[in-house]
């Protein structure tokens, strides 16, 4: 059986209010459209991209590095979907 693929990238929150409720929620839709495993990680702390909940566990603060790590199929699009998202300030107004 062949492996599935792995992506990682690391991005900066740069919005003002950081990864909060809404902006997990947005992470969580996004997330939940690959086929991949995606994962958030601050450090030591790591959470399932598909659970507000555990997104919010991260208390990714603006200025926080967080990596982005996926496995499966479509791991490289996903990555770039949910980079894409931390930087363009989780689609809201900076």
């Amino acid at each position: 059986m062949k492996n599935p693929a792995t992506m990682s990238g690391v991005f900066t929150v740069s919005n003002e209010l950081g990864l909060h409720t809404r902006a997990a929620a947005i992470v969580v839709r996004t997330a939940t459209r690959f086929k991949s495993r995606i994962t958030l990680s601050n450090g030591d702390a790591r959470a399932d991209a598909a659970s507000v909940l555990d997104l919010l566990t991260l208390a990714a603060t603006r200025g926080t590095e967080l990596l982005v790590e996926a496995e499966g199929p479509d791991a490289r699009k996903a990555v770039e979907a949910i980079g894409n998202l931390i930087d363009r300030h989780f689609a809201e107004n900076v």
